[in-house]
Order: structure tokens, then sequence, then C-alpha cells
């Protein structure tokens, strides 16, 4: 008798082990990728783009993007930290929020995370006031490594 019990206690024991193993290998493991600011605030004027989460891969889309906010009258780009992208060593991640009637919003990339599927960009309106009467469009411009798998915005 004793020894099936100590038997059943060791299945139990072993058994309990091994889906605690395989629990803690299906736990996603995701590490924090750095970005670097390319440019962030509001488009103002008659420089608004359609609202967007996009990931920019080459010096194509990016010329098209910012001959979409330049204007005759308005550079926002002029702002930016940087405009010439080597695109074979980096990508922008971009998120363009609705154009407001006022002032006092934003739109902001708060993480950006790999993962084994994907890269997961978490955005967030931090601001959603009415500061002032002038028509508003938040945007958030970063440049990260260039990584070559889907990208999801949260």
């Amino acid at each position: 008798m004793k020894k099936h019990l100590l038997l059943l206690l060791c299945s139990i024991l072993f058994i309990s082990i091994s889906c605690r193993n395989e629990d803690e290998e299906q736990v996603e493991s995701k590490a924090q990728i750095n970005f670097q600011l390319i440019g962030k605030g509001n488009l103002m004027g008659s420089s608004y783009a359609p609202p967007q989460n996009t990931v920019i891969t080459n010096s194509t889309q990016w010329t098209n993007f910012l001959n979409q906010i330049d204007g005759p009258n308005n550079h926002p780009s002029s702002g930016f930290t940087e405009t010439n992208i080597d695109f074979n060593q980096f990508m922008i991640i971009l998120v363009v929020d609705a154009v407001y009637p006022n002032g006092g919003h934003s739109v902001d990339i708060m993480t950006i995370d790999e993962n084994a599927q994907n890269i997961e960009v978490d955005v967030e309106k931090l601001l959603q006031g009415d500061v002032t009467a002038v028509i508003t469009q938040p945007y958030h411009i970063v440049k990260i490594p260039k990584i070559i798998k889907p990208v999801v915005f949260y």
C-alpha cells in the first residue's frame, strides 16, 4: 500500500512539474525596441494627412508623406530631427491622428516591443483637450531598426 501511495505521489509531482514547464514555455517573451524620435507635434494650416498607423520602409513612401504634409507656406518636416533615413537599416513608425477643430490633443507612441510573431506598437492619446481654437492634427514619428515582421498597433 505504501509503495502504491508513494508511486501515486511521485506521478502527481512529475505531472505537475511537466505542466509547469510547458506553461512557462508558452509565455511569450517580448523585447523592448528602443526608438529614436523623428518628429512629434501637430500638423496645422493646410498641411494635413489621412489619419493612419503606418510603417514606412522605403524612401518613396517617406518622400510621398513629406510632400503631403509640407506645403508652400508650411514645412512641418523642417522641425524633424532628420529626414534622410537609411531604409536599409531603419524603418519609420508613423502615427497620425484625426484632425481636430481645437488644440491640446496628442498621439503618443509609448512602447515598441518585438516578440516571435510581430512588432507591437502601443499608441495612446495622452492629451484630449480644448486648449485653442486652432485646427490641429497630432502626429508622432519614430525610427527603429529594420525588422522584417508584421507591425501591430494597439
